[in-house]
């Protein structure tokens, strides 16, 4: 306990986001008072100091007590007093102390100086013959009398039963079920309930990690269940089952509720293995639960144990550390605290052990194996004993019955597998197949026949290990990861099984090693690959695994290094995985721009031809090739892949489309042309489609090609979907209307929706087909929006007063438009053509103060000026002409930027 206070201050440094106020819970139970504490974190340190005013339990200064209001102490605890340093407890004469970690809660129980009262479950049997009270006492701390050491009294009284409120509800009844041919005891718990199961002694504990109010009363009179004994507490549920070994129980998950089935001894389960992560252990589990601290009721001491909501999950073999001893269990993880800084947690999909000083050395992945469950048996030979006992099986078989070589075959295509004559081995199980029906269902047999499948390389054929009436083994697990990462997915049993694989002989090793190590860098599990790496030792087909490994550790430069010794070997596969992973490490470097690594990915194209790694390397090149710019170089390398994998055309066209959909928008416009000519069957018929055709009919009609943006657009409409049609029949019938087509754009133009545009292009047409008075009509129903173009009409018809009332209105609308000086100068100018004076002396006094200074200013004032009318008005004049003579550059400067502007 005072090794906890040393690290006090530590923690208060390390953490201090941890600090809050601790809520306290107490109550009455038979035997004794709990008081329950909700700290922060489950390592907040504590420590319990004898005083003269009574128990101090000091914890951090920021983790202040917070009593509950008018509540009364439990029965054996005078007083509750909370301090700044803690909680100090007044016991009363003869009670005890002691407490325990559950999770986030600390537990005080201050048990009765008289013997404790009898738990639910001893209420719920038969009463007994009364006892002395002196049976099952236990000692007091000094200052109380000497119970234990009292005589026995010759006829003592019954003791009284516990008042009704203090015994427990009797809660929920446990009940056997039948399981097939088997009985198996429903345990009723929650879908989120996670459970262990190990043997101390003579007796089996069973830890649910949530509490659980179980009742059972109804197995009293069962041979197997009827000792069951449980324990409740705030945060768990403890069974304690009698059983001699070697029995054992057998867990399944039915919906919500766990089943536990006895059998007369443990069966093979998948292994929970511990492996070394830094300071800590690691034990990989699947969905793993909340962990439990329990009393060891061999040792006393702290019983860590990890729970897990799947069945079939167990450790092997006892493993002793310096501050905690691994468990076998039956079902989760169990450490064995021998130091307080020991804590068990979950992190993720794992349970980390922390606080045991770390690990000296790491488990033998062979050893590790013998404690792990298998079905085949590949023995470990050398290559002429091997074949000598292969010869020795084969003559076996062809002397023995057909139906009594079932056994004798599969041990061949064992033997086969072992000496890597994986399509042998295969063809032997399927004569089983042939010969006797009991091997269809043989999982020892469906087992060997996948694995000679995939070491084969024909996954298709070992879709039988998927199969859910194979039992769960670490074997199983091993395989299926294995079928997982062939096929390019995760494979999460691949790491807990390593030691299994590194145990097979050196044929299987030699296929399957490589595999699962880049299958683990894969997923982004460094430490198995690291780990699988070091067991497997030095070996050259490791070396672009160990580059890889580099890679996901981040040593860029040692993986490029590594990558080019690799490229620079024999093998050609890695020789062109290297050189794509290195030029990818570099683009990502920033070593390569995009151009040159597609440059550095082609040119290595070659050293590896005709599977799933050409194709993806291809695909990459053309992504790149992209990225840089250069989408015709992409286009004609996926029209290149298209023709060698012609099978693979689906895979394609999402990236043909991509590139061509680019080169349309990036090349000039007839290149464009030409290449959507040439491959026009890789155009989407969809929307993207019909946007690249649109652009393209814009950039066409920015180059003076009316006609060809034309039928370009009418194409683009032909794809458009409903949405897009509208604003495409507008450009079409803008485009035919520049093209010299009215009767085109009139009839393209039905298609649009009513806007401001449609109305505005729509009098285009009709002043272009002769109908001036429709479509003057059409631009004064506009109002403003229509003024421009009216104003343009009318002054095209030399209606020089209408035009300049058309731009006056447009200029008194939005005066604080930039293009407003421009109206006002237009107003003007048709004012005078019209020979207006008093139109002029009218903009004159409303515009002359507002429209500023500059070219613009000086024109309307020369234009709105009075009449020359003698000698004195000469110099005037000649004003007037000099700025006139520079009316068309300025008009050309108008012109320029209207066009571009459109």
């Amino acid at each position: 306990m005072r090794g906890a206070a040393a690290g006090l201050a530590l923690l208060l440094l390390a953490s201090p986001a941890l600090a809050g106020r601790v809520a306290v819970r107490q109550g009455d139970h038979p035997g004794l008072g709990r008081i329950v504490l909700n700290l922060a974190a489950p390592n907040i340190p504590f420590e319990l100091e004898e005083g003269p005013e009574g128990t101090l339990l000091r914890l951090p200064p920021d983790f202040p007590v917070d009593l509950p209001a008018a509540r009364r102490p439990p029965r054996n605890v005078r007083s509750m007093e909370a301090r700044p340093e803690g909680l100090l407890l007044a016991l009363r004469p003869g009670a005890r102390l002691r407490h325990y970690r559950l999770g986030n809660h600390l537990v005080l129980d201050v048990v009765d100086a008289a013997p404790p009262a009898r738990s639910a479950a001893a209420n719920l049997r038969p009463p007994p013959a009364p006892a002395s009270p002196e049976r099952g006492s236990q000692p007091t701390p000094p200052p109380a009398p000497p119970v234990a050491a009292a005589p026995p009294q010759p006829a003592p009284p019954p003791q009284p039963a516990p008042p009704a409120e203090l015994q427990p509800p009797p809660g929920a009844p446990l009940r056997i079920v039948a399981v097939g041919e088997a009985r198996a005891l429903s345990l009723p718990t929650a879908p989120e309930t996670g459970l262990a199961i190990l043997r101390r002694g003579d007796t089996l504990l069973v830890v649910l990690d949530q509490p659980h109010a179980l009742n059972p009363a109804a197995l009293r009179a069962d041979p197997v269940f009827g000792a069951l004994r449980v324990e409740s507490f705030p945060e768990a549920t403890i069974l304690h089952l009698p059983l001699a070994a070697p029995a054992a129980l057998r867990t399944r998950r039915d919906g919500h509720r766990w089943l536990l089935i006895p059998v007369a001894q443990p069966e093979r389960e998948r292994s929970i293995l511990a492996e070394s992560d830094g300071p800590n252990l690691m034990f990989r589990a699947s969905s793993p639960g909340r962990p439990v601290p329990v009393t060891d009721p061999v040792t006393g001491l702290p019983l860590l144990v990890g729970t897990v909501r799947e069945a079939g999950q167990a450790m092997g073999a006892t493993r002793s550390l310096a501050q905690a001893d691994l468990l076998p269990t039956q079902l989760g993880v169990a450490a064995l605290a021998r130091a307080d800084s020991t804590a068990l947690r979950r992190a993720g999909d794992r349970l980390l052990l922390s606080g045991i000083g770390g690990v000296t050395a790491a488990p033998d992945p062979i050893a590790e194996a013998g404690t792990m469950s298998r079905l085949m048996e590949l023995p470990r030979l050398d290559p002429a004993p091997a074949q000598e006992r292969l010869r020795a099986q084969t003559a076996s078989i062809a002397a023995a019955p057909p139906l009594a070589r079932l056994p004798l075959r599969r041990a061949a295509a064992e033997g086969m597998l072992s000496l890597g004559l994986a399509q042998e081995a295969q063809a032997m199980m399927r004569l089983a197949f042939q010969e006797d029906s009991r091997a269809s269902t043989d999982p020892r047999g469906l087992l060997v026949h996948a694995a000679a499948a995939l070491l084969s390389n024909r996954p298709a054929e070992a879709q039988g290990l998927l199969s859910p009436d194979l039992p769960a083994s670490d074997e199983l697990t091993l395989w299926r990861a294995v079928l997982a990462a062939w096929a390019g997915e995760r494979a999460p049993g691949l790491a807990t099984a390593l030691p299994l694989l590194l145990s097979y002989p050196e044929p299987v090793r030699a296929r399957l090693l490589p595999l699962a190590a880049e299958a683990l860098i894969e997923q982004g599990d460094t430490a198995s690959a690291r780990r699988l790496l070091r067991g497997a030792g030095e070996r050259p087909d490791f070396a672009f695994a160990r580059a890889r490994l580099a890679e996901a550790e981040g040593g860029a430069e040692e993986a490029i290094a590594l990558y080019a010794a690799v490229a620079a070997g024999r093998d050609r596969l890695a020789r062109a995985r290297s050189i794509r992973r290195a030029t990818e490490l570099r683009l990502a470097t920033g070593t390569l721009d995009k151009g040159r690594a597609a440059d550095a990915l082609e040119a290595a194209l070659f050293a590896w031809r005709g599977d799933n790694e050409e194709f993806g390397a291809r695909l990459r090149i053309a992504e790149l090739r992209q990225g840089a710019g250069d989408s015709r170089a992409a286009l004609d390398l996926l029209r290149e892949t298209g023709e060698a994998f012609p099978d693979r055309a689906d895979k394609l066209r999402a990236a043909q489309e991509t590139a061509l959909l680019q080169a349309l928008a990036q090349e000039q416009p007839t290149i464009a042309v030409a290449l959507l000519e040439a491959n026009e069957a890789l155009l989407p018929r969809d929307a993207r489609g019909a946007e690249a055709l649109s652009l393209l009919a814009e950039r066409l009609a920015a180059m003076d090609l009316p006609d060809r943006a034309a039928a370009m657009a009418q194409r683009a409409q032909e794809r458009a979907t409903p949405a897009q049609r509208p604003a495409i029949a507008t450009q079409l019938a803008t485009l035919r209307l520049a093209a010299g087509d009215p009767q085109g754009a009139l009839a393209a133009l039905e298609a649009a929706e009513p806007s401001t545009s449609r109305t505005l292009l729509l009098a285009r047409i009709r002043t272009s087909l002769g109908e001036t008075d429709t479509a003057l009509a059409l631009l004064r129903g506009l109002g403003t929006p229509g003024l421009p173009a009216l104003a343009d009409l009318l002054a095209a018809r030399q209606d020089w007063p209408s035009a300049a009332d058309a731009a006056m209105a447009l200029a008194a609308a939005r005066p604080e438009d930039p293009s407003t000086p421009r109206e006002i100068l237009r107003a003007a100018a048709f004012a005078t053509l019209a020979r207006d004076a008093a139109r002029l002396a009218a903009l004159r006094n409303d515009w002359a103060a507002r429209i500023g200074e500059g070219p613009l200013a000086e024109a309307f004032r020369l234009l709105t000026a009075d009449p020359v009318q003698g000698f004195a008005d000469l110099p005037r004049l000649q004003r007037e002409l000099n700025l006139f003579r520079g009316i068309p550059a300025g008009l050309e400067a108008f012109r320029t930027a209207a066009a571009v502007s459109r």
